[in-house]
């Protein structure tokens, strides 16, 4: 298994239009697109995490948000703990090795099996109750 990196910091808002306005006006951070994650009722709002020219172009911040009026693992986020960091993802090189390593280990995983995430990746989570309570998302981007 080879970590890469981080893919992103996935950030849970109370106010996801009022996150979006200040990474986008007031910090100038490019805008990389919205999906929905319909399996997990979820709308992700994707900016980079530095502007031109900085040293990290490839790092992402994710506002993460409910979508609509659905119950999901975002709404259940807020209203237990508040906004803040949801998520922290890391890029793997191949996610289906990385989660049989982390299995080999005796860590619990929430996807014992990739599936597919938000802008075309492969995607695993890794139980907090493993990790010393954070939550811990694998990403394999696509070939290209």
């Amino acid at each position: 298994m080879k970590v890469l990196g981080i893919n992103h910091i996935g950030i849970a808002a109370k106010d996801p239009q009022r996150a979006q306005w200040f990474f986008r006006e007031v910090l100038g951070l490019p805008f990389h697109g919205d999906e929905l994650v319909k399996e997990q009722k979820t709308m992700t709002h994707m900016f980079a995490a530095s502007t031109k020219g900085a040293s990290f172009p490839d790092s992402r911040l994710e506002i993460v948000a409910n979508h609509q009026d659905e119950d999901g693992p975002i709404k259940k986020f807020i209203e237990t703990r508040g906004g803040g960091i949801h998520h922290i993802a890391l890029a793997v090189d191949d996610v289906k090795e990385a989660i049989s390593h982390i299995k080999r280990h005796d860590v619990v995983m929430i996807d014992e099996v990739p599936r597919a995430g938000a802008h075309n990746t492969q995607i695993a989570f890794v139980h907090p109750k493993s990790t010393g309570g954070v939550l811990i998302e694998l990403v394999q981007e696509a070939s290209t």
